[in-house]
């Protein structure tokens, strides 16, 4: 049976992603990483500092608990140099090695997160009542009885869905997880719209495919295309993989909002709401399509600004404006 591998012509610094797994997938190697993560987490920890904490070798043998030398000499040489570095006085990690342990930490305690509950608000689509969940590191806004805003793109009902740690909740509301949580999309979205992946850095790929024969009845879906928008996009990182597929009026606006929201001198992470940025979507968002060649444009209304964007096949921005209302009344 063939191996899959992951981006097979990847060479990241000599080190392959098959080989960087086979290196991590000892326990000796993860108990070095975090041994050097606790302690190096509460001192200032900069690759490019030479005050960073370091832990010599005898120490770091003590508290790894391994008593053959040569054995721990062949586990803490296979994490050199790409996840622990050497230095004179000891050994510390790596920016790679900090951020295996980050992600084993923003991971830690999901099991015991017990988030679901019911909003105060209402979906924006059927007015019945709607619920957040969170399982599998995937924090949810879904309506009790609709379809949603996905289709058969996302759990039925799914009206927002993005991924999210589980540390991160631990110390936030559901208010306030689901606005870090729209945040967090916004930029994420951003990212890709301007071809860099938040993952990893790599160069994104994308795709638009659109419904030709899109009809809705109100606020249903379409019976083609199963979804209540007519153009999709798949955006995809060529190195780790990291993708999203979402409606362009998604890309679009989690781009205004992200915005919107770093434009702002006093930056307040907890607006836009979720159910405001539905709202936005359903209602202010302006959608044309043209083919040969294919061009969306979309006008957005935030407030008092409008923005318009035209993209092309590849999600190339092709245009970006934002102008003032001209019919904002002022009270």
């Amino acid at each position: 049976m063939s191996q899959t591998r992951f981006t097979p012509d990847l060479d990241l610094d000599g080190l392959s992603p098959d080989e960087a797994f086979a290196i991590l997938g000892n326990e000796i190697r993860l108990e070095i990483i975090r041994v050097l993560w606790r302690a190096g987490a509460a001192h200032v920890y900069d690759d490019g500092s030479d005050a960073v904490e370091v832990v010599s070798y005898s120490e770091l043998q003590n508290e790894v608990d391994v008593d053959d030398n040569g054995k721990f000499n062949y586990h803490l040489s296979e994490l050199a140099p790409h996840f622990v570095r050497r230095t004179d006085d000891g050994y510390r990690l790596s920016s790679a090695g900090k951020q295996i342990a980050r992600t084993v930490i923003a991971v830690s305690g999901a099991e015991s997160l017990d988030f679901s509950q019911e909003l105060d608000e209402n979906c924006p689509l059927c007015g019945a009542t709607v619920a957040a969940t969170y399982e599998d590191q995937w924090l949810r806004v879904g309506c009790t009885e609709c379809d949603g805003l996905f289709g058969d793109q996302a759990p039925t009902g799914t009206l927002f869905l993005t991924n999210y740690p589980a540390a991160g909740l631990t110390t936030r509301n559901t208010k306030q997880a689901l606005a870090a949580g729209l945040y967090r999309c916004a930029l994420d979205i951003t990212y890709l719209m301007y071809g860099i992946c938040r993952e990893c850095a790599g160069p994104i790929s994308s795709s638009v495919t659109v419904c030709d024969v899109h009809e809705r009845d109100g606020k249903h879906a379409c019976d083609t295309c199963g979804t209540p928008f007519p153009v999709w996009a798949d955006m995809r990182c060529n190195t780790c993989g990291f993708a999203k597929r979402l409606p362009v009026e998604m890309f679009a606006t989690g781009l205004v909002l992200a915005t919107e929201l770093t434009g702002n001198p006093e930056l307040d992470i907890d607006s836009p709401a979720v159910d405001d940025a539905i709202e936005l979507l359903q209602n202010n968002v302006e959608t044309n399509v043209s083919m040969e060649p294919l061009r969306v444009s979309l006008c957005i209304e935030v407030e008092t600004t409008v923005f318009t964007l035209t993209l092309d096949d590849e999600m190339n921005i092709v245009e970006f404006n934002r102008e003032p209302r001209t019919d904002t009344v002022v009270s």
